[in-house]
């Protein structure tokens, strides 16, 4: 067994049969339980949240107040004084004067905006690491240094992008850049607020513990405070045993198995041969039949019965481990790669613009398919779970004053009501996270507008 810099509680590093090694529960962990809280090491927004958040914290304005911005870049902006010095100390006082020549130069221009983030990134915890500018490798073990550097290396693919500010010794510094940069595209974090994206973080201890899954037993969540840097926080889906890997997901446990495959082989260098994987390998996936047809509307109601309970309301979510292998195969076709997205789209523009009754069937259908696709207690499911019930509402105070009483409007009241008791059963164990309000505050509300009718 392996010592862990710094000591975490709840995990124990032990050799694994083909990974580097594996982070296992020292205790029992139940739904909910924060398994690993660990600070940023560098974090940096994505362009379409700067000037919205505080680049420090990540910190969304209150009401009324205003970001207050660089004066020297103009390009940086802070919820503070307290945010700003930290920030010039950290890394801004050595990038604010050559920030707006550098992101107007060809080779950063013509980088992806997610490689212009990483960029950023780069530069920014080049001058947190070397202060100084002078490049020395700490003995001791614990230190940010050490324990960025004690990352396994990314695949060898993209050229490594410019620093933003000069160095004396630039051809040592590019060396250093370049071994710092291959540990980015298979360690780094997008960090997310109510499961929306908005930067990339740096979380070293993570990434040296935690291996993937597609069917975890952990998610990452991202704690924002005002004034202090972002925590990520690790939170147990169900019961981990004593001794039981904690494994997170790397990405989209619903994507398409081959799209997971090549990514995690094209950002990670592994191929994956997790239960669902290997379940999934040899699975045959006809195309479904037309929407609008009776194949498919039948194949749609036994996904329901299978996942929900009921073939037309949501009576108990199936919450056994891999329910995935006992999936009837006839209903295969739906697990090909053009259903989940097709669903979505649809349910997404009839839970906005009607009509509700359709999209609250389609609702059902997607999320009797995401019991299947995705562990017990997946923070999509309860989002998705709360969002239902929004549509179900929709569709009960839109009807006609002689519906009001009819067993449609029943009907969806109770949909409305049980989608809510999954969602804040969900979003319970998830626990809050990201900006102020969101899910939670929202499942606060529908609650009170149900028991007033």
């Amino acid at each position: 067994m392996s010592t862990i810099y710094p000591p975490t509680p709840y995990l124990r590093l032990e050799p694994h049969p083909t990974a580097r090694s594996k982070a296992t529960a020292a205790e029992l962990l139940q739904p909910g339980a924060i398994v690993l809280s660990v600070p940023s090491l560098s974090t940096c927004l994505l362009q379409t949240e700067k000037g919205r958040r505080c680049d420090g914290c990540h910190s969304l304005p209150s009401a009324g107040a205003k970001l207050k911005r660089c004066s020297g870049c103009a390009s940086y902006w802070y919820c503070g004084t307290t945010c700003q010095a930290k920030e010039w100390k950290a890394h801004h006082r050595k990038m604010c004067k050559s920030y707006s020549r550098y992101v107007a130069t060809s080779e950063y221009q013509s980088l992806s905006p997610h490689d212009q983030v990483d960029a950023h990134l780069l530069s920014q915890l080049l001058a947190e690491l070397f202060p100084d500018d002078t490049y020395s490798h700490p003995a001791e073990d614990g230190t940010p240094l050490t324990t960025v550097m004690d990352l396994m290396k990314g695949p060898e693919s993209a050229a490594t992008p410019p620093i933003l500010y000069s160095h004396p010794n630039i051809s040592a510094w590019n060396v250093i850049a370049e071994e710092l940069y291959l540990r980015f595209g298979n360690n780094n974090f997008i960090l997310h607020s109510h499961l929306n994206s908005y930067a990339h973080g740096i979380f070293p201890l993570a990434s040296r513990l935690l291996n993937h899954s597609c069917v975890p037993n952990a998610v990452t969540k991202y704690i924002i405070t005002p004034s202090e840097c972002v925590r990520m926080e690790v939170v147990a889906l169900r019961p981990i045993a004593a001794g039981e890997e904690v494994t997170i997901p790397y990405l989209d446990p619903a994507l398409p198995f081959n799209t997971r495959q090549e990514a995690l082989r094209a950002n990670y260098g592994f191929t994956c041969a997790c239960l669902l994987c290997s379940f999934s390998q040899h699975l045959k996936c006809p195309l479904p039949p037309e929407r609008g047809t009776e194949a498919l509307d039948l194949l749609e109601a036994q996904l329901r019965e299978f996942a929900l309970g009921r073939q037309d309301r949501l009576v108990q979510l199936r919450t056994d481990l891999h329910c995935f292998e006992r999936v009837p195969e006839t209903l295969y076709s739906l697990f090909h790669e053009s259903y989940l997205p097709g669903i979505s789209e649809l349910f997404s523009r009839a839970s906005h613009e009607g009509p509700y009754n359709d999209a609250v069937a389609m609702g059902l259908t997607l999320l009797a398919l995401y019991v299947v696709r995705y562990p017990a207690n997946y923070p999509q499911i309860g989002m998705h779970a709360l969002e239902l019930a929004k549509t179900a509402w929709n569709a009960v105070v839109t009807l006609d004053q002689a519906e009001t009483d009819s067993l449609r409007a029943r009907q969806m009241e109770e949909t409305a009501h049980s989608c809510l008791v999954v969602a804040s059963q969900v979003l319970h164990h998830f626990g809050m996270e990201g900006d102020e309000g969101g899910p939670r505050a929202e499942v606060a509300i529908m609650q009170e507008l149900l028991s007033g009718r």
